[in-house]
């Protein structure tokens, strides 16, 4: 899918130049191995709201682009878990009616003036199934940015920003939580990946990027099906018993590695006369730490079973929409269980989203439960 962020459009451009390549046999028809769901546009009232002043900097498409937000004001890449959008609810809606194996979501970076193409990421949260992410880290990834470099010439990277962090210089990924389109497909246990395309190449070439990574991602889906359907296969194994983790923080790197930094120019926008900027071919390799995986603060045991009160409509709502499997009581029931007993409770002061973000602390206590007829 594209343009989730209707600035960043590259994916909506190399969506529809894919499409139209398979309907005319000028390009591989992976449609004799895969079957392919493809959204050129995701966003779609935010990409019909084009100003010249969306992503001043970025260089190009020069005549405007859309806006990050949808019509209500969300940005929809941090919407997968609350659900508030009419997009976030179809997209889960298909991926429970449907069930794709692979989700690629196609963004443009917006920061740090590096030397690569494109960066991608696999899923971020510690939870996420080890079958997908080494799939991805070990096979996918190396694969696709060795032809990448080999046939275009071109570096891309694991997705990350360069800043100050504990004293040192540091290539940092983003947020690991499932309000993300990636995390929240690899918490579905799903083969999801994020790309970058660099916002400072220009317009043409950030297509381009764009294009050949979701080029190189079928040809990989293609050649690597079974390990694909063995890797979601094993993610879909219970983990009734096993410690997951419920909170995380960002885990660096044992050792420094090598970031490779670019350089840009500044030009005049010739109906504006707004700066943007224009990558320059010039590398800098540059030694940092790499914070580019995240690791648990907090775990707790996965249960059989989870009991929600008939009277927590919201909460059933959600966990319906996201196709969570439930039945009903019919009756009362007397369980042994555990409740979650509240030792603080701190609420956010600043609204995101619509939303004051809530943090519970406290423990679970067993307890024998009367359940109510309608509980879920």
């Amino acid at each position: 899918q594209g343009n989730i962020h209707s600035g960043e459009v590259p994916g909506k451009e190399a969506l529809q130049m894919l499409v139209r390549e398979l309907l005319t046999g000028a390009t591989t028809d992976w449609t004799d191995e895969l079957v392919l769901l493809v959204n050129p546009i995701y966003n779609a009232d935010g990409n019909e709201r084009v100003a010249l002043g969306n992503r001043p900097r970025q260089h190009g498409p020069l005549g405007g682009m859309g806006q990050r937000p949808n019509a209500q004001g969300f940005d929809l890449n941090r919407d997968h878990m609350k659900l508030d959008s009419p997009e976030a609810r179809s997209f889960v809606s298909m991926l429970n009616r449907y069930d794709p194996e692979v989700g690629v979501d196609l963004h443009t970076t917006n920061g740090t003036r590096h030397a690569y193409h494109l960066t991608y990421s696999p899923p971020l949260h510690p939870g996420a199934p080890a079958a997908v992410v080494d799939l991805l880290r070990g096979t996918a990834f190396p694969e696709i940015t060795s032809a990448i470099r080999e046939n275009d010439g071109w570096e891309f990277y694991y997705y990350g920003n360069a800043s100050q962090r504990n004293g040192e210089l540091a290539w940092a990924t983003f947020d690991h939580r499932p309000r993300f389109n990636n995390n929240y497909v690899g918490l579905r246990n799903r083969v999801a990946i994020l790309s970058e395309a660099y916002a400072y190449l220009t317009y043409e070439d950030r297509v381009r990027a764009t294009y050949r990574f979701v080029e190189e991602i079928l040809n990989w889906a293609q050649d690597d099906a079974d390990a694909i359907r063995a890797a979601v296969d094993a993610a879909d194994a219970s983990i009734v018993g096993e410690t997951l983790p419920t909170r995380a923080v960002p885990e660096p790197s044992d050792t420094m590695v090598t970031i490779l930094m670019g350089e840009v120019a500044q030009e005049r926008h010739p109906w504006t006369g707004a700066t943007i900027l224009r990558r320059v071919d010039t590398v800098e390799p540059t030694r940092m730490r790499e914070y580019g995986t995240f690791m648990a603060s907090d775990t707790e045991v996965v249960p059989a079973t989870y009991y929600v009160p008939p009277d927590a409509a919201v909460i059933l709502d959600r966990l319906l929409a996201h196709g969570v499997a439930m039945r009903e009581l019919t009756g009362p029931e007397s369980v042994q269980g555990e409740v979650f007993g509240n030792d603080a409770v701190d609420v956010a002061a600043n609204p995101f989203q619509g939303h004051n973000e809530v943090t519970l602390s406290g423990a679970w206590a067993t307890e024998t439960l009367t359940l109510p007829a309608g509980t879920r």
